[in-house]
């Protein structure tokens, strides 16, 4: 499956506004980092230049794995659970996100049904992209 997305990678684009809000969180000192089950190389191809605004990058993560990938992200960037969000777009990534004790934010636009991540109760559902940043840019940053 990694193979076929990489080899239709120049097909499959951001979605809309997605670069403009990483570069808000960035400008406004949020430190990013990327979990993924993607490999690095496909992650940074799609990324593009907006691939540089980011601190972190731990892929090809399996399944079920993303915990550890979390865990592991955390420990190299240096901040504690509490100041750390995960925003996906599946169930597991809301798992994941509790699994380690971060917050977790869920998107409406994502692979998962919005009613099926709703239904987890995470700690923000972004109904638009720029709602990302309103409510990021409030969390604590590292002490």
């Amino acid at each position: 499956a990694r193979r076929l997305k990489a080899e239709a990678a120049a097909e499959i684009s951001l979605f809309a506004g997605a670069e403009a809000v990483l570069r808000t969180l960035a400008a406004n000192g949020v430190q990013l980092a990327l979990v993924t089950s993607d490999s690095e190389d496909n992650a940074r191809a799609k990324l593009g230049d907006a691939a540089s605004l980011f601190s972190h990058f731990d892929c090809a993560a399996s399944l079920f794995g993303k915990s550890a990938k979390f865990r592991r992200v955390i420990r190299r960037a240096g901040v504690v659970p509490e100041h750390v969000i995960s925003i996906g777009d599946e169930v597991r990534d809301i798992e994941a996100a509790r699994a380690v004790g971060v917050a977790c934010g869920a998107v409406s636009w994502g692979y998962a049904a919005p009613a099926a991540l709703r239904a987890l109760a995470p700690d923000h559902m972004f109904a638009q992209m720029e709602d990302i940043a309103e409510v990021v840019c409030r969390i604590p940053q590292r002490a």
